[in-house]
């Protein structure tokens, strides 16, 4: 009987993701105003360890379906660069720390694309994901006591994308890691201080 529930789980499991990656390539939030968020799934393509990342280092992350943002279509693959705002590496078993921004889209044809970007998420790659409500006021706080080691700390108010951060240990993503991100064009924004 336990074998029996068990295949259950995994083929239900395995036709939410099918159903799930044949709906990626659809476009989604047709109409978006100057002032909405957008949900965005992107995989980081590159590791990202606060053993060795450093302050103003770029980070880069490509959109696993096409998005609209004020007009403007984010098509799946877009690469979505910014930098490393800050780092504090686990030291003697102390805590870790690492600040992002994404604030750009690069499009098919080179065109850079002013974005303002909030992290909601970080999930192993080919993790089925599932989008949080959006909204100007969207504030994540998980502690670092998660399933993955690390907490998340992100505010859509804020200039930068997010805070992750590890207690006792470096906070390390690898490539392919899935980031859920609430994305706005730049001009929708208005920044506040960071994290």
């Amino acid at each position: 009987m336990k074998s029996l529930t068990k295949y259950l789980g995994i083929t239900a499991t395995a036709l939410a993701l099918t159903l799930f990656a044949g709906a990626e390539d659809t476009p989604r939030n047709n109409a978006v105003s100057s002032d909405q968020l957008v949900a965005a799934s992107a995989a980081l393509q590159h590791d990202l360890d606060t053993k060795t990342a450093k302050q103003g280092d770029t980070v880069t992350a490509k959109l696993s379906q096409a998005i609209h943002l004020n007009g403007t279509t984010l098509p799946k693959n877009t690469l979505l660069t910014g930098h490393v705002d800050s780092v504090q590496a686990s030291q003697n078993k102390s805590a870790s720390k690492l600040v992002l921004t994404f604030d750009q889209a690069r499009l098919p044809n080179n065109q850079q694309v002013a974005i303002k970007s909030t992290i909601v998420g970080v999930y192993p790659s080919g993790t089925l994901l599932t989008f949080p409500s959006l909204s100007p006021d969207m504030e994540i706080d998980q502690k670092p006591t998660s399933s993955h080691g690390f907490g998340l700390n992100s505010k859509a108010a804020d200039s930068n994308s997010g805070t992750l951060s590890a207690d006792g240990t470096n906070v390390r993503l690898s490539n392919g890691t899935e980031l859920q991100l609430a994305v706005s064009s730049a001009a929708a924004s208005a920044p506040s201080t960071g994290n």
